[in-house]
């Protein structure tokens, strides 16, 4: 199908997005392997990021890591989407692009509070295919460009479970379903000519397969003394992260032509001749193993910093066409604060939001002619809190849910190969509330009406 590789070398690219909201990238490095690979996390974990496996909220969870599962005492509802904006830039051409589409949506409840089990299930992304890289030659006679174009991406629908088998230890496991479709599409066109017959090759796959996550947390306590004789407890959270290797099976068809005329964006261009087509065709694409370790050290709800290292083991993938695979890693710091974190008293909205940034270093699985790319990405965060009070007996507790925005910076690419300069905004909602066990309480509004209205005899 691609036997004229010289378009990665003359790296003439023009991208173009129909509409926002039908790709989720635009980046011609997505043409390697399974596409982009995307931070499995939440909105609020991309404004930290992506440093997330080794935190715990009674609230939130993380699906990086399952055994955050175990620290959860509300019912959460989390969906997110994003938009991104950007500039894609070589030595003498540059085109810019604009995508977004949902990120994810997930449900999680705990069953047992007393021994701190909960389940969770979603659907988030794993990876995105988006891409049109076009390759001129006006110097030849007859002029001619080829076209190389892709879309789609891979999902993944997952069920996890967490427990604490003993005080300080949370252990979890997430069965996950990856699906979706890959298609590519090659092109040599003839504008300006009917002596040589333009020619294009077209390939989909749908995917299928299977994988595992496994997930530890483990916490320690420590108290530091301050002067005048005061202490602060921190709050230490070890973590590792495991996700197993999987075989994506994929069926589909390929289908070859050749056509009169230069115009392949016409949709039915003039055809001479079908010089190919099979359905039913099998084929394997492969997602290699990954692990990652993180550690977050916290004060109460008031700040927390957390640390992260990723690596996918893409090495053992065998190499394609001009394409040969390294591992990918990646490197997170992030840190939040809520400066006034007591939820339960009325007024001071932003000394209870959320403030976050994070930083984020990542060396690509894929090597392009033998050049290698990376990825930096600085992110910001807010998370807005929506609070609902309530009293459990005589004592005031609030059940915060959260609008997360997280705007990130993210540079991709390397010396020689195609610049990527691009912002994303990230939007999140996360609500909170008490399902699945006993209600104990009354809501403060309505247990004030009760109280105001109340006449004794």
């Amino acid at each position: 199908m691609l036997k004229n590789k010289s378009y990665w070398t003359i790296l003439l690219v023009l991208v173009s997005v129909s509409s926002f909201g039908q790709l989720g990238t635009s980046s011609p490095y997505s043409f390697a392997g399974l596409g982009e690979l995307k931070q499995n996390g939440f909105t609020q974990h991309a404004a930290t990021g992506g440093a997330s496996i080794a935190q715990q909220s009674e609230n939130s969870f993380t699906p990086n890591n399952p055994a955050s599962l175990a620290s959860l005492k509300y019912t959460v509802f989390d969906i997110g989407a994003y938009m991104s904006m950007g500039r894609l830039s070589t030595e003498s051409e540059s085109a810019n692009t604009r995508t977004g589409n949902l990120s994810h949506f997930a449900m999680a409840f705990p069953f047992e509070t007393k021994r701190k089990m909960a389940m969770s299930f979603g659907l988030n992304q794993y990876s995105d295919v988006g891409y049109e890289i076009e390759n001129r030659f006006n110097n030849d006679t007859p002029s001619y460009y080829n076209i190389l174009r892709g879309n789609g991406g891979i999902h993944r629908l997952f069920l996890g479970y967490g427990v604490q088998p003993i005080k300080g230890l949370n252990i979890g496991a997430s069965v996950n379903y990856n699906f979706g479709s890959i298609q590519s599409a090659y092109a040599k066109i003839y504008p300006n000519t009917d002596a040589r017959f333009s020619f294009s090759d077209e390939t989909f796959f749908a995917y299928e397969g299977f994988d595992l996550d496994l997930g530890a947390q483990y916490t320690v306590y420590d108290s530091i003394r301050l002067a005048r004789k005061k202490s602060v407890t921190l709050k230490h959270t070890l973590a590792g992260a495991f996700n197993t290797r999987s075989n994506l099976n994929g069926e589909g068809y390929r289908y070859s032509e050749t056509f009169y005329g230069g115009d392949f964006d016409a949709g039915d261009p003039s055809t001479i001749d079908t010089i190919y087509y099979a359905d039913n065709l099998k084929n394997v694409n492969q997602k290699p193993l990954s692990f990652s370790l993180g550690y977050t050290v916290s004060h109460g709800n008031k700040w927390s910093l957390s640390a992260e290292m990723e690596r996918s083991m893409w090495s053992t993938i065998a190499p394609r066409d001009s394409i040969s695979y390294r591992n990918n890693e990646r490197y997170s710091l992030g840190f939040s604060i809520v400066p006034r974190p007591k939820y339960e008293e009325k007024g001071d909205f932003f000394g209870k939001v959320r403030y976050s940034a994070g930083l984020r270093y990542e060396n690509l699985y894929y090597v392009f002619n033998n050049t290698p790319s990376t990825e930096l990405g600085i992110s910001f965060g807010l998370g807005l809190p929506i609070v609902k009070s309530v009293r459990i007996v005589e004592e005031k507790v609030a059940i915060v849910s959260t609008i997360n925005i997280t705007l990130e910076y993210i540079k991709r690419g390397s010396t020689g190969l195609i610049q990527e300069d691009y912002f994303k905004i990230g939007l999140g909602l996360n609500l909170n509330d008490k399902w699945f066990t006993k209600r104990k309480y009354l809501s403060e509004s309505l247990f004030d009406l009760h109280r105001n209205t109340f006449t004794p005899w």
